[in-house]
C-alpha cells in the first residue's frame, strides 16, 4: 500500500467521528448514545480509539481502492 492510497489523519478521524456519532443513533455501541463524546471516548479508551481509527482507516483504504485507475 503506498502513501497515495493512505488516507490522512485528518480524513481518517473526520469519517470516524461520523462512524462513531451514526453508531451511537444505531445503538451499535454498548453504551447510550449520549454517554460519551467522541472526545471523551478518545481520551477514556486510548486502546479502544486506536483500534476504532484502525477500522476506520482500513475502510477508506478499500473504498479508495474501487476508484477507477486504483
Amino acid at each position: 500500500m503506498n502513501d497515495a492510497t493512505r488516507p490522512t489523519d485528518e480524513e481518517i478521524e473526520a469519517a470516524a467521528r461520523v462512524l462513531y456519532k451514526d453508531g451511537g443513533f444505531y445503538n451499535w455501541w454498548r453504551w447510550s448514545p449520549n454517554t460519551k463524546s467522541y472526545d471523551e471516548f478518545a481520551k477514556s479508551d486510548p486502546i479502544g480509539m486506536n483500534e476504532f481509527t484502525a477500522i476506520v482507516e482500513r475502510m477508506l483504504m478499500a473504498a479508495a481502492r474501487t476508484r477507477p485507475g486504483r
